[in-house]
């Protein structure tokens, strides 16, 4: 078991690492590679739902590279996401993977930080839960960290918007 969790430590180095950088392809590329690390780390962990869930963010990340309309994406990504999810359904902690893909590519869909953020805070909200769900210790940590800092990213563009209007 402990193996396990320092592979989900690699994942998350790799996703902190993410955040230095300034180029979307570069951001995206470093969050293909972490959800590698993190599809393994959940299918060592038995979850199948979020294992298989994390491969088809690599999917959707190099879709997001490559193509610039993301509104097609994303209906052909969330039903993707939702076959897979019923694919692997276990109880209804699995659909929290597909939950938190989906709100998140929500989130890209759109130009506006704001709801980038919103997407952001659900996803890692459904991420936390599946993560207690299956033991995936560092995986909670993760999580509780992103929503923290997307939670006060959002309350600062939130405040900075009030001021102006």
């Amino acid at each position: 078991m402990f193996y396990i969790q320092l592979i989900g430590i690699l994942g998350f180095c790799i996703v902190v690492l993410s955040f230095y950088k300034k180029e979307t392809t570069t951001i995206l590329l470093y969050q293909i590679t972490s959800n590698f690390v993190y599809a393994v780390h959940y299918f060592l962990l038995g979850g199948l739902s979020g294992a298989f869930c994390c491969f088809i963010g690599i999917f959707r990340n190099i879709t997001l590279i490559k193509f610039n309309n993301k509104k097609i994406i994303l209906p052909i990504f969330i039903t993707i996401y939702s076959l897979i999810t019923i694919i692997f359904y276990e109880d209804i902690y699995s659909i929290l993977p597909m939950m938190a893909n989906v709100s998140y590519l929500v989130g890209m869909t759109y130009k506006k930080k704001k709801i980038l953020l919103k997407g952001a805070l659900v996803s890692s909200s459904c991420w936390i839960m599946y993560a207690i769900f299956v033991s995936s210790y560092v995986s909670i940590v993760t999580e509780l960290i992103l929503l923290i800092s997307n939670s006060i990213e959002l309350i600062r563009i939130i405040k900075n918007s009030e001021k102006v209007d």
